[in-house]
């Protein structure tokens, strides 16, 4: 193997399959990244016992040469002194790996050797069936890992909470996150005919998102121990969560009690000044109380500080023009913040019932929290 690259195309495939490299790897050899020349361009591989990111540098990218390939071949190199010391080097990078699995990485005046390990002992990708794939606009898909992931549980207790549910029925695909207390769901329409449904972990997504942030399309496969996920340049492979996860269907109610519209950002602004207020409870409560019908009262209160509130008029109301409900504002604020149109609408079902947050007009798009007891 020998081969000349540009250092910036270089150093940012190697930060990026270096998210799957464990630093106590079950095998030894899962501690280095798999470097592949060929004439198409190099292709890196890094990865452990729960993901495998392959990312894909080509040789030539909008007419512009950024490698240049002498002799084609593989080798694996200790994952954390290469990556290191190829963010450190000045200039563009030549690497050549002999017989011998030993690795000479030159950036100008600078020479370091690596002893390598043998590629043929390298894991191969477990097979994944073709035929069921499912398109998605990259940027989408994107766009609905931020919009749930964030909302699965941080602890463990329960595995599958830590996870996001993804399905594909009827033509959709649903992205579901829940830690028991809120809940986030983003759909989209695909075209399939395939059927299936997974637990992946949230933080294999939110790294996903991360590196898709320039692909048009994705393919996704899942079988029945791994999801795929593979773009243009890009290919991840995660394990699946084991385990059965909540039926949501029956979280969402039927009959809103009172509705209101309201500017999200104006909302968002006000949930977050009263949250300053509210950080010693466990919840971090504020309160939201609907008054006369026309205005929302935003407030919250510290033993040790005081209290903080403030009114902002609704947009649009439906139902009850009297209420009030306790909040973890933490959850409110996220939820604001996942949402990107002008307008969002809130749907009361009681004290004592979760709080329904969408987008005004979208359906596609919702997050249920549920009321903090006082």
């Amino acid at each position: 193997m020998q081969i000349s690259i540009q250092k910036d195309y270089f150093k940012q495939a190697v930060q990026e399959v270096m998210y799957a490299i464990s630093n106590k790897p079950t095998i030894p050899i899962l501690s280095g990244i798999k470097v592949a020349v060929d004439v198409n361009g190099v292709t890196l591989t890094g990865g452990n016992s729960d993901i495998v990111i392959q990312r894909v540098i080509p040789a030539i990218v909008e007419e512009e040469v950024i490698v240049q390939v002498y002799k084609e071949g593989s080798a694996v190199v200790p994952g954390k002194y290469f990556s290191e010391i190829i963010k450190k080097l000045p200039g563009d990078i030549f690497i050549e790996a002999d017989e011998a699995l030993h690795v000479t990485v030159q950036s100008k005046e600078i020479i370091t050797t690596m002893n390598g390990y043998d590629p043929e002992e390298y894991p191969a990708l477990p097979p994944m069936d073709e035929s069921s794939i499912v398109i998605v606009p990259g940027g989408e898909l994107v766009e609905m890992v931020k919009q749930t992931a964030f909302a699965s549980a941080k602890a463990e207790s329960r595995p599958v909470l830590s996870g996001v549910h993804i399905s594909v029925q009827g033509s959709e695909l649903a992205l579901v996150a829940t830690n028991a207390q809120r809940l986030a769901l983003r759909r989209t329409f695909v075209e399939t005919e395939w059927e299936s449904a997974c637990i992946v972990p949230s933080k294999t997504l939110l790294d996903l998102a991360k590196l898709l942030q320039h692909s048009s399309t994705v393919k996704m496969a899942i079988s029945d121990n791994y999801i795929l996920f593979q773009s243009e340049s890009l290919l991840l492979l995660s394990r699946l969560i084991e385990g059965n996860y909540p039926n949501i269907e029956n979280l969402f109610p039927n009959e809103a009690k009172s509705v209101i519209a309201s500017n999200r950002k104006n909302l968002l602004l006000g949930v977050d000044r009263a949250s300053l207020f509210a950080s010693e409870w466990r919840h971090n409560t504020i309160s939201l109380a609907v008054k006369n019908g026309r205005q929302l009262k935003i407030s919250s209160k510290s033993t040790a500080v005081g209290k903080i509130e403030e009114v902002q008029m609704i947009e649009m109301l439906d139902g009850e023009e009297e209420l009030e409900i306790m909040l973890d504002g933490r959850y409110l604020l996220e939820a604001l913040k996942a949402i990107k149109e002008e307008k969002v609408v809130l749907s009361f079902h009681g004290s004592i019932r979760p709080v329904l947050v969408q987008p005004f007009g979208d359906d596609k798009h919702l997050h249920l929290i549920s009321p903090v007891r006082s």
